[in-house]
């Protein structure tokens, strides 16, 4: 899945839902959403954890960890990986930052293993990327 949307907004996680979750329930959407809200306000920290989902989203651990493959496919640190990856195509799609502040800014704390996450997911280098898409 790849993510082309050149402004900074929650579109990215958007097209992460719409894709993975073609028909949800009311609630189920509520989920989502407050999910994905709670990864934009927290996207610079590094330390976030699954638990800290769990908490703020009032549910069991298991509960969390089986809803979300339901609707996305994907397992919460891959979820928080998806969404921290889309956040840095966004931001690298500006041009005003460096790789390493992306990196720190999507809570990435190694710019090392924030190159190979992108790459992994984007099949480039973010260097790679940034010259591709600002030329």
């Amino acid at each position: 899945m790849q993510a082309g949307v050149a402004t900074v907004s929650s579109s990215s996680e958007e097209n992460v839902e719409e894709k993975n979750t073609p028909n949800l329930s009311p609630n189920d959407r509520k989920f989502m959403d407050k999910l994905v809200e709670l990864m934009e306000k927290n996207m610079d920290n590094g330390d976030l954890v699954v638990d800290d989902f769990v908490q703020e989203l009032a549910v069991s651990r298991s509960v969390f960890f089986k809803k979300l493959k339901t609707l996305t496919g994907l397992a919460p640190i891959e979820f928080i990986k998806e969404m921290r990856i889309n956040r840095a195509v966004q931001l690298i799609e500006t041009g005003e930052y460096s790789m390493t502040q992306i990196s720190y800014m999507v809570g990435i704390n190694d710019p090392r293993y924030f190159s190979k996450c992108f790459k992994q997911k984007m099949n480039m280098t973010p260097t790679e990327y940034r010259d591709k898409v600002l030329k």
